[in-house]
Order: C-alpha cells, then structure tokens, then sequence
C-alpha cells in the first residue's frame, strides 16, 4: 500500500460508491481531498453522494464540487448514466441517505484552486479518477508545475479492444474525449484500468447477499445499491453488478495481484470514432491492467465492506 497522499476524482455511481468504500476501508487517513464531477449523473447529484458516503463511512474528508460538464470544444453529446446508476446516481439511496447522517456541505466555487491548494502542500500525490478526465485535464492547463507533483495518475476508463457506449468507447472516456487525450499525453506515469479489465469482476446476487448478512448499515448500503446495479446490469447482458472503479482502486493498492503491459495511448476525437483508446506497444507512459483473478478482486470488495471499520 502508497503511503503517499491521494486525491480521488469520482462521479457516484454506484460502481463508484463501492470503491469509495473499498479506498477509505484501505487507507482514508491518505485521502486528501475527494473531488466531483459530471458523469454518472449530474455533479449536483455526484456531489451529494460523494458528501454521504463519506458521512456513512465515519470518514472526515473533504468534498468538493468539480466540473458540471464535458471542456468546451468537446462533441457535446455528453448524456449521463441513470440508465445503469438511477435518477440519483444511487439507485434510489440518496434521500435516505441524506435524512439519516449528518452531512457536512461540500466545497464549491474555483474547483481548481481547491485542487491546487490540496495539492500543492504535499511534495506529492496520486491521483486516482474514477470518472471523466475533465477535472484533471483543466488542472494540467491551469497549473503545470503543482501537476507535476501528481506521482502517479490511476484512471479507470477507456477500452483497447471494446466499448460500452459505441462499438469503439468507453463512457469515462467518451464523456470528454480531448480532456482524456490531453491527460494521457502530458502525465508521465498512468496506470490505466479499461473496461476490458473491470468487466470481468461482477457481483452475482450470492456475493451480494454475503454483503447484506453482515448486518451493520455500511453493508445494508452497498448491498441495496448493488441488488439495484444487479438488475440494470443484468438488462444490458453483463454478467452482475459490475465493479469497474473498485477494479481501478484495487489495482492501485494491490498492485502485486495484477498483470501489466505497458505502452502509449491516443484518445480519438474525430466524429467517426470519438472515445476510442488507440493503443501503441512501442515504449509510452501508460501500464495497462489486464491480467488478474476477478474472484480474489471480488473477496477484497466484499470484505473490505463486512469488515468496514467506520462508523456507519
């Protein structure tokens, strides 16, 4: 496990909800900050989630509210994702959610000055992204030289070989095509998690039922989104409730479980193929995942929210 500082970027989501718990079970004393974004749904939605998860985790992290939309000059057909994640990012948790814990507001305005000074104060960070690369690429503009603190960029997202918006893309990198473009070709160290990977560790109801028995709240929580994610899933053809941001997270803390090859990646954003992962062998900055035991990743989730340590 990184003993160094880490500023999670993440669009909850369901997947992301997880892996959230999974993070913060691991090490939340080394999160430093937890930014939103659009994606999943709208940042409104993936800011109040971000807010309650963290209250229903006992975690004190802060929370701040990072970009409602794709960077101008994109292909404006963002369209978030309620189709697998509900109307609320939650499957249909959040008010409850937010009625029973004590939430404490979220950062808002200069998003990027928030991550500047989280940032800044550390000699370095990682950076984990869960969503699209909007909030990350504008902070590579606005401030190159505190980016260069960022030891390691972890970014689930992208497909080598399939999509799951068109034939070609995935929907993290699809969301913002050049944001990701501009992200895999200025950060010297990425490790990238695509969907060809997490697709391959999905939940059955037996290990959400394993989840529910555990009987405390944090468990009650997750148990009930994944059984909703199950059910969407399931109507899309993919094998369960399928863990694409916990796989991410998991690769970052448990590097040593997982198999990487290593090259350059180009994000198309012409028309006719915006989204996809063009991906070069020859040398390059990127660690791709793509060799792993999806059982042992689905144990690690699964104890790491019956064994929860927080206070939820």
């Amino acid at each position: 496990m990184r003993n160094r500082k880490i500023i999670l970027d993440t669009d909850p989501g369901i997947d992301d909800a997880i892996a959230i718990a999974v993070l913060l079970n691991a090490c939340a004393e080394n999160v430093k900050l937890i930014l939103t974004s659009y994606g999943n749904t709208s940042v409104e939605n993936t800011t109040r989630n971000a807010t309650a998860l963290v209250a229903l985790l006992g975690a004190v992290i802060p929370v701040a509210r990072g970009a409602e939309r794709p960077a101008p000059g994109g292909n404006g057909t963002y369209e978030d994702a309620a189709y697998v994640h509900g109307s609320d990012g939650l499957g249909g948790m959040q008010r409850g959610l937010l009625e029973s814990l004590n939430i404490k507001k979220a950062a808002s305005g200069d998003y990027l000055k928030l991550l500047h000074d989280a940032i800044a104060s550390e000699e370095s960070v990682d950076y984990i992204t869960l969503g699209p690369l909007t909030n990350l690429s504008g902070f590579i503009y606005r401030y190159p030289e505190a980016a260069r603190k960022i030891n390691l960029a972890v970014v689930m997202g992208g497909g080598i070989e399939k999509g799951n918006v068109t034939a070609d893309a995935e929907f993290n990198i699809f969301c913002d095509a050049e944001s990701a473009n501009h992200v895999f070709s200025t950060m010297p160290d990425i490790m990238l998690v695509p969907l060809d990977a997490t697709t391959k560790v999905a939940f059955g109801m037996p290990g959400i039922d394993k989840i529910s028995s555990a009987g405390t709240k944090v468990a009650g929580v997750m148990a009930s989104i994944l059984r909703t994610n199950y059910d969407l899933c399931a109507a899309y053809g993919d094998a369960g409730a399928v863990m694409h941001d916990s796989t991410a997270v998991l690769a970052y803390l448990y590097p040593e479980l997982f198999g990487f090859r290593t090259g350059a990646i180009k994000v198309a954003t012409e028309k006719e193929r915006y989204g996809k992962c063009l991906y070069d062998a020859n040398g390059g900055n990127v660690k791709i995942a793509d060799s792993f035991d999806p059982n042992r990743l689905l144990d690690i989730i699964a104890e790491s929210i019956i064994k929860y340590r927080g206070t939820g």
